[in-house]
């Protein structure tokens, strides 16, 4: 067992029981077997997820981290691809920058990465703008990890390009009021709660004047509660991710003015794709990387990425890593794990498919001078 995996296991144990065991249990019996419920029952076990996010995210990263880092890299999120001739690598970084270019961050400043993962953004943020980095997580195994990378590419510390790690919950961030110049997250705050209220506690430790970038998980404008394909879609995103509770784009954009911030830019960077070249040409979407579809890759390491996510590929490998656990030569930790993670990958790939599911929802606003706490904001 790989050692994250290990430690994780270790502390489930120390909490009481099996990792896996402790991850499938925050959802029913039917959405583990990926089975159809009623809307109400799906809405009441969301509700009951909500009360739990904390654990439900630790316990989602203790499991799924190393498969993340093994196959996607220290970045994990994901980026559109308007330039077709881009590498995976370069994409996500183009795609980091960007953010770092529309928040206007400029070197001196200091911010705050809101659930920074093992660090790969915050990293390369405070590389290419200048600016120190204090990256979040609520996953302490995270917070060892992102330490070490920093320290091995000399880039931990409190001065300008640098980077530290604090283990700490975005929904009661452990700083001052008007502490930092810039906050931002990628594809984090979707394990929260409630939109509102992490964007609030985002802006109450901003200074006057200063601003929060979010690339943001959200169902579109296209997605229909009514629609029972629509909503599995969802269930499945939201159980193979740790998810609590999807919004919708429009919900995200109310939550985002809820918490009294000033928006100055919005938009979906998933809908940035080259033009065509030929008619015929299959568009580079976001999701392309894992739809199997290797006529789009740009170099070996990608080809090899992609390709391990093809289905049948995929599938193959789950009845390898059972037949390895009936010989005990692997943990059932692992199972679950990759069940876990094709839950997780073709609810994306379906919900960006049918243009119902974002990655990539992009807020971007400032703190006014007169802010006031709006208040808590249940959802």
């Amino acid at each position: 067992m790989p050692k994250q995996n290990r430690k994780g296991q270790a502390k489930a144990k120390e909490e009481g029981g099996d990792l896996g065991t402790r991850f499938a249990a925050h959802w029913t019996a039917a959405e583990n077997a990926n089975k159809p419920l009623p809307i109400t029952e799906i809405e009441a076990a969301r509700a009951e997820r909500r009360k739990n996010y904390a654990t439900i995210a630790k316990d989602y990263y203790n499991l799924a981290t190393d498969n993340l880092e093994m196959g996607w890299g220290p970045s994990f999120h994901f980026c559109p691809f308007p330039d077709p001739s881009e590498s995976i690598d370069a994409a996500m970084t183009r795609h980091q920058h960007f953010l770092a270019y529309i928040m206007g961050l400029k070197p001196g400043m200091k911010g705050l990465d809101a659930g920074c993962g093992t660090g790969g953004p915050s990293r390369e943020i405070a590389r290419f703008a200048g600016v120190n980095v204090t990256g979040l997580s609520i996953n302490g195994l995270h917070v060892q990890r992102a330490t070490k990378y920093a320290k091995e590419e000399s880039l931990f510390g409190d001065g300008p390009g640098q980077v530290q790690y604090r283990e700490g919950d975005f929904m009661h961030i452990p700083f001052p009021d008007n502490h930092f110049d810039f906050v931002y997250a990628t594809e984090a705050t979707v394990y929260a709660p409630s939109l509102q209220a992490v964007y609030t506690e985002i802006a109450r430790v901003l200074k006057p004047g200063g601003v929060f970038g979010v690339y943001e998980w959200l169902m579109t404008d296209e997605f229909d509660s009514k629609n029972p394909k629509h909503v599995e879609i969802r269930q499945r995103i939201e159980r193979g991710d740790g998810v609590v509770n999807m919004l919708s784009v429009k919900e995200g954009l109310e939550a985002f003015r809820g918490s009294g911030l000033e928006m100055y830019h919005n938009e979906n960077m998933a809908l940035r794709v080259p033009p065509k070249r030929d008619p015929n040409q299959k568009e580079k979407t976001w999701w392309y990387c894992i739809d199997g579809d290797t006529s789009h890759t740009t170099n070996w390491t990608d080809w090899w990425l992609v390709f391990w996510l093809k289905k049948s590929f995929f599938r193959f490998g789950y009845g390898f890593t059972w037949l390895m656990i009936k010989a005990r030569l692997a943990p059932e930790l692992a199972l679950e794990a990759l069940r876990t993670q094709g839950m997780s990958v073709w609810g994306m790939r379906d919900g960006g498919r049918e243009g119902i599911f974002t990655t990539s929802y992009l807020m971007v606003g400032r703190k006014p001078e007169s802010w006031i706490h709006p208040g808590p904001k249940e959802e």
